[in-house]
């Protein structure tokens, strides 16, 4: 079994933060920000709705040929997903690679914001960094950015640059019986990583993450759906010759106006 997942210690924005003074003037009316994020979550939940049957349908109209027997992609990316998942299930959980992963892009994404960084530590049983900056971004980035995901796509773009990753080499691997191609290395690394990143993601949203908390976890939930979402929607764009960036935002349009349409015609018999 696993260990059970500690209470990762979090101190995101605890070194400067100061307390803004309030004037109690009893006329002006405060609304909690958590509230105005949970009203916020709502409003997006309609767009999630839209870009979920947007996605499904681009799926489903890459045809079958292309998908399965003629992408030798698809095919290594999901071997690395396989490979993953019996490794997710099977073994123990690599958890300080991925508490340092999770820290790194926090600490990444606070230097994007302009923010410094005065301590990080990371151990198997947790982590934490502290900042004097913090907000939606920061806290949040680890449940949408595939971080080793992003370390390979660098790795093999700066190799890329002096190599041809696509070049197929005959007869080279195996005592000569077999081909290869360092394409098939990306593609299936992408997979294990990319697969590392959502089971991982989808593992700790259910141990009460202060990350989430500090947002509403509502609102963040919400949030992670939408950008992974976005995430997997453009690599089906990148990888299927079926489905172009033009078609998916036409796609996108044309959902959003029949439900736009079909929630109009419910409201008018309700109030009929």
């Amino acid at each position: 079994m696993p260990k059970q997942w500690p209470n990762r210690k979090s101190q995101l924005n605890i070194t400067t933060a100061t307390q803004r003074n309030r004037t109690g003037n009893p006329s002006t009316l405060e609304i909690p920000l958590n509230w105005l994020k949970s009203g916020i979550a709502v409003l997006l939940l309609p767009f999630c709705f839209v870009a979920t049957q947007s996605f499904l349908s681009a799926f489903s109209q890459t045809s079958a040929s292309t998908m399965v027997i003629g992408s030798a992609e698809l095919w290594f990316f999901f071997i690395g997903v396989l490979l993953w998942l019996i490794a997710f299930f099977g073994l123990p959980r690599p958890l300080f690679i991925y508490v340092l992963g999770h820290e790194l892009t926090h600490a990444f994404f606070v230097l994007l914001c302009g923010g410094k960084i005065s301590e990080f530590k990371v151990r198997s049983a947790g982590g934490h960094i502290v900042t004097n900056k913090n907000n939606v971004m920061i806290s949040l980035s680890p449940y949408f950015v595939p971080f080793y995901s992003v370390m390979v796509v660098g790795i093999f773009g700066i190799a890329g640059i002096f190599v041809n990753l696509s070049d197929y080499h005959p007869n080279s691997i195996l005592w000569d019986n077999f081909g290869f191609s360092w394409s098939w290395v990306f593609y299936i690394t992408i997979g294990i990583t990319w697969c590392f990143h959502l089971t991982f993601t989808g593992w700790m949203i259910t141990k009460s993450q202060p990350d989430l908390k500090q947002n509403g976890t509502f609102f963040s939930l919400v949030f992670i759906y939408l950008i992974n979402l976005s995430i997997l929607c453009g690599f089906l764009i990148i990888i299927s010759d079926e489905v172009s960036l033009i078609s998916f935002i036409q796609s996108v349009l044309d959902n959003a106006s029949s439900l736009f349409k079909s929630s109009a015609q419910v409201w008018r018999s309700l109030i009929a």
